[in-house]
C-alpha cells in the first residue's frame, strides 16, 4: 500500500485494494470470518465518527467565513502586504500561523487556510509544493507554540505546571521558525 501510495496512485483505488488484500489474506489465512470481518468494520466505522464531526464542522464554517467575505477580506489583507513571491510566501505563512492560533488544531487550520493559499500562491507564482510545505509547517509551529494547544496542555498536565511556564523553553517550533523564514526570504 505505502508503494502503491508513493507512486501516486489514486488514493480510493489503493484502500479499495487494501480492503480487498485484507479480505483475501484473512480468509486464506483462516484469522478473519464473516462475523470478524464485520465486527472490524464496524470498529472502524466507529473510530471515523470524531473525523467526519471534525470535517462536518471544519466545512461549515470554512462555507460561513468565504459566505460572508472573510476569504476575499483575508486576500486583499495579503494582497496589500505581498508584492512579490517572497510576500505570498509570507502571506501564506501568517494566515496559516493566524488560522491555527484561531483554531487550535493543525488539520483545521490547514483545511480553512488551504482555499486561500491556493489563490496566494497561483497569483505570487509560489510552487505548490512550497505552498503545501508552508500550510503544514507553519501550522505546527503554531500549534506547539500556543498554550492552549494539545500539546503543550498535555506536557502542562504531565509536568503538572501551567503551560505558559514552558514557551520559554520550546525550543523545536522558534527553531524550525527561523528554517522556513530562512526558506522564504532566500527566494527571488
Amino acid at each position: 500500500m505505502l508503494i502503491l501510495s508513493v507512486l501516486s496512485i489514486n488514493v480510493f483505488k489503493v484502500l479499495l485494494l487494501g480492503c480487498f488484500m485484507f479480505i483475501v489474506v484473512g480468509m486464506l489465512t483462516g484469522s478473519l470470518t464473516y462475523v470478524s470481518g464485520l465486527s472490524s468494520m464496524g470498529t472502524g466505522i466507529a473510530g471515523m465518527f470524531e473525523t467526519m464531526i471534525v470535517t462536518i464542522l471544519v466545512a461549515s464554517v470554512a462555507s460561513l467565513i468565504r459566505e460572508h467575505g472573510g476569504f476575499e477580506a483575508i486576500l486583499q489583507l495579503i494582497r496589500s502586504k505581498a508584492g512579490n513571491k517572497r510576500g505570498g510566501m509570507l502571506g501564506i505563512a501568517f494566515l496559516t500561523m493566524f488560522m491555527d492560533l484561531a483554531t487550535a488544531n493543525n488539520t483545521v487550520a490547514i483545511v480553512i487556510a488551504a482555499p486561500i493559499a491556493k489563490h496566494i500562491s497561483e497569483e505570487y507564482g509560489v510552487e505548490p509544493k512550497k505552498t503545501a510545505s508552508l500550510l503544514d509547517t507553519c501550522s505546527c509551529i503554531m500549534q506547539g507554540i500556543i498554550p492552549y494547544g494539545a500539546q503543550l496542555l498535555v506536557a502542562a498536565n504531565i509536568a503538572k505546571i501551567a503551560s505558559f511556564s514552558l514557551i520559554p523553553w520550546l525550543i523545536y517550533p522558534f527553531v524550525l521558525i527561523i528554517f522556513v523564514g530562512i526558506s522564504i526570504f532566500k527566494e527571488k
